[in-house]
């Protein structure tokens, strides 16, 4: 006696991995790293360091009696305010940047970094 096989069983696709196609010719996508962090368009960034910088000399200019951190100078105080509070709004932590930067340039162009006027720090 002979028993006739059935039909082919049939696959669902769920499960399997498709694939898109570039309309473009084969030409692959690169995917760019835009935004966060270190990547990005470099002159956006310098761009808001820069504003940021502003920001912060319109902060020394209005508040004259900002306080000051013995040993870090007033950026260096700046700096370490935004550094703990690390806020959500991209100009506070640009802000927060430049002054940083400031710090550390004022460091290697000196020596120094001044506190309540006294030179508490030096690079001897």
């Amino acid at each position: 006696m002979v028993v006739q096989a059935g039909p082919p069983a049939r696959r669902s696709s769920g499960g399997s991995i498709r694939r898109r196609r570039s309309g473009g010719g084969g030409k692959r996508r690169r995917r760019s790293s835009v935004g966060g962090g270190s990547g990005g368009n470099i002159a956006k960034r310098i761009q808001n360091v820069a504003l940021g910088g502003l920001g912060y000399g319109l902060l020394v200019k209005h508040f004259p009696q900002l306080p000051r951190i013995p040993g870090i100078g007033r950026s260096g105080t700046v700096a370490l305010a935004v550094y703990f509070m690390k806020p959500k709004s991209t100009l506070l932590q640009d802000i927060g940047i430049a002054a940083a930067a400031i710090a550390g340039a004022s460091f290697g162009e000196t020596g120094t970094v001044s506190g309540d006027g006294d030179e508490v720090l030096s690079s001897d």
